[in-house]
């Protein structure tokens, strides 16, 4: 064998040595790759995929991500488009060995009706967090809609559009999903989540205990006559004394027939999911027990 044949052969050899111990101590002393990234793929698998950010992060691998961390984070924070689905709950909550009461079956209201009408033409950026920097809004309420549409710029499910004659928001139940992107939106702070089975909502967010001079309700808004409550006899209506607002219990979410039929503004709007007093009389004629 040659001297430089040799030479080759130790060479590699050496390389090939201090190689192996590179990898050795690399292996043995560098950080190892997170766990937690192998875990957040398999949880990744039980979620929606709409990457809304309705969780609080900025997509589904992120809160995946959160959650192969620290499983409180599911217990505390629960998908809100997941919760929709009660059989891929069940399959998370069996993946990670906990048991969560998910909010499911939340929508969105708007607490206004549209009827304001606009004290300035706006020109400036189109979004409502932009005018409402200015005197909170163009529109005579300073609490009112002003229908430029940063809900429906969120929503994941186009379940938002814009009133064209009263520029108001106007949300499908069908579609919406309560995920609540629309609330955090908002900067006139007028949507709100509620249980789908609430009967109705107030179309109202003017706070007479924060009046702003020279600007005033709508024809529609709330005159806090408290009459809603005078006629509630089992509660279905209160008093928020904060707000100066009538005030719906989501834990009961009782009919408030009295109370709609009696508002001298007809501000208390009947959701999707309201049953005339009639027909649920007609009900439960029908599912009542024979005798005789």
């Amino acid at each position: 064998m040659g001297i430089q044949t040799l030479s080759a052969v130790i060479l590699l050899s050496f390389v090939g040595f201090i190689s192996g111990i590179a990898i050795f101590l690399t292996s043995k002393f560098l950080p190892k790759e997170d766990e937690s990234l192998e875990e957040a793929a398999g949880i990744k698998e039980f979620l929606p995929g709409a990457d809304c950010g309705a969780c609080g992060y900025p997509g589904c691998f992120a809160y995946a991500l959160a959650v192969a961390k620290d499983k409180q984070v599911f217990v505390k924070t629960p998908c809100p488009t997941l919760a929709q689905d009660k059989e891929g709950m069940k399959k998370l909550e069996t993946y990670l060995g906990l048991k969560v009461e998910a909010k499911i079956g939340k929508k969105a209201v708007v607490h206004c009706t549209g009827q304001s009408e606009p004290i300035a033409d706006y020109h400036g950026i189109e979004t409502c967090k932009a005018a409402s920097q200015i005197a909170s809004g163009f529109k005579e309420c300073p609490y009112a809609c002003l229908g430029l549409g940063d809900c429906v710029a969120v929503c994941p499910t186009g379940a938002i559009s814009i009133d064209p004659e009263r520029k108001v928001a106007l949300v499908d139940w069908e579609t919406c999903i309560g995920c609540g992107l629309c609330v955090e939106a908002c900067p006139q702070g007028l949507t709100e989540l509620v249980p789908a089975n609430m009967p109705q909502y107030l179309g109202c967010n003017y706070q007479a205990a924060r009046d702003i001079p020279g600007r005033k309700r709508c024809p529609d808004g709330c005159i806090h006559c408290k009459i809603c409550v005078k006629v509630s006899q089992n509660g279905e209506v209160t008093w928020d004394e904060t707000k100066d607002l009538p005030y719906f219990d989501p834990e009961k979410c009782l009919p408030a027939h009295a109370a709609i039929e009696k508002c001298p503004r007809q501000i208390i709007k009947k959701t999707a999911t309201y049953k005339e007093p009639s027909a649920i009389s007609t009900q439960q004629k029908q599912t009542a027990p024979r005798t005789g």
